[in-house]
């Protein structure tokens, strides 16, 4: 759910039950609301109690004190635009797979981490005595029952639940990258593990590595140290890294100091409402270093530079193509942006996405996270807001 959701929610007097549930697990600063909105049923309200809040503690004892005919049951619901959507896998999936929320966490420093999902409130508790509340459709329907027959269903609908989720991320999966895990096969080829007929073998661009990365500029072999960088072009937190460390990389490289590869994958697909805005980004960049790679790291700073927000619907094809004109790109690539001609590319990004979020060795304290820094085939965990750290390890004056 996302934020303006919930705050359309619980400003709603008729929101159902379940999405002041849903609302409550994920934005803890809204619970106060939930404890004061007239559709929190008796559970919720419990387990809310249990929280020990003072701003909730407030809002209970309030609606505690409210004059009577407050907690009077609402009216019949319909579908509102916040209902909750989907369950999904996390960040740590591949592109075209179903994703897991977000939340910020901390990663070397500030990153974008993947995460698990946090389960929502459902206790079986009873709040505190005090004036009556409305209860929702759902928890009106089990009000008689037995406390140990309601957990016995709560507990069946969650196993049920669970295997319905983990079945969609399987199938997903394997429709996203297939059923083998990504080959390090030369450049140009399909990468093993596409489904067989699918017609569509992942082609990479010209100037991509073994390891589905892009090489800014000439990538001179002979460069002392070899820089990668992982990047979703919709990670707030990789437009900052590119602003405080993109001018260092680019003159270590053209002074042959460091030979400078991005990785753009896509794990944040499910933030640019239905658009793929990442996989879409991931494929331009991918096109433009095939077509014209000398104008790749400027297209890649442009990307970042107009950076949409989390929870829009990105840049459209048109977008990116003004992007890539303004960063030189000739008129023949920036037309075949337009066009959507990116896509060629769309099930190279799936693998390369795939082959980052399954790799042990790029995953930080909270698993893999963007932006990704591995110098010389190990990952950098430095402070790299400092503007001078990241050229300070290239350079070997640190570690």
């Amino acid at each position: 759910m996302l934020r303006d959701e919930a705050l359309r929610a619980v400003q709603d007097p008729t929101a159902p039950p379940t999405v002041l549930a849903q609302v409550a697990g994920e934005f803890p600063d809204l619970r106060p609301q939930v404890a004061a909105h007239r559709g929190a049923y008796p559970g919720l309200l419990s387990w809310l109690a249990a929280g020990d809040d003072p701003a909730v503690d407030a809002a209970l004892a309030a609606r505690r004190a409210a004059p009577a005919g407050y907690g009077a049951p609402t009216p019949p619901y319909t579908p509102h635009p916040y209902a909750p959507g989907p369950s999904s896998a996390a960040h740590l999936a591949p592109a075209y797979a179903a994703q897991q929320p977000h939340t910020q966490q901390p990663y070397a420093p500030g990153g974008h981490a993947a995460h698990q999902p946090q389960p929502y409130p459902t206790p079986d508790a009873t709040y505190a005595p005090g004036a009556g509340y409305a209860v929702g459709p759902q928890v009106a329907a089990v009000q008689g029952r037995p406390t140990a027959q309601r957990r016995a269903r709560v507990t069946l609908v969650s196993v049920l639940a669970g295997l319905v989720l983990l079945l969609l991320v399987g199938v997903a999966a394997f429709l996203a990258v297939g059923s083998g895990a990504p080959s390090a096969e030369p450049v140009g080829q399909g990468v093993a593990g596409a489904p067989e007929g699918s017609g569509q073998d992942a082609v990479a661009p010209g100037t991509a590595t073994p390891e589905h990365g892009l090489l800014a500029g000439a990538g001179d072999e002979s460069a002392p140290v070899t820089v990668e960088v992982y990047v979703d072009y919709m990670c707030p937190v990789c437009g900052r890294f590119e602003a405080v460390n993109g001018e260092s990389l680019t003159k270590l490289r053209e002074a042959g100091s460091v030979r400078v590869v991005f990785h753009p994958i896509a794990i944040l697909d499910r933030y640019s409402q239905g658009t793929a805005y990442s996989t879409r980004a991931a494929s331009s960049a991918a096109l433009v270093a095939d077509r014209a790679p000398d104008t790749f790291q400027a297209f890649h700073a442009g990307l970042l530079a107009h950076q949409p927000q989390e929870g829009t619907a990105g840049l459209s094809d048109a977008q990116i193509a003004d992007v890539a004109r303004a960063a030189g790109v000739p008129a023949d690539v920036v037309a075949e942006l337009a066009d959507g001609g990116a896509a060629e590319f769309a099930p190279w990004v799936a693998a390369a996405t795939q082959a980052a979020t399954s790799d042990p060795a790029l995953a930080g304290p909270q698993g893999f996270g963007t932006p990704t820094i591995v110098i010389d085939g190990e990952r950098w965990a430095g402070d790299w807001s400092d503007a001078q750290a990241l050229a300070q390890a290239i350079e070997g004056t640190s570690v």
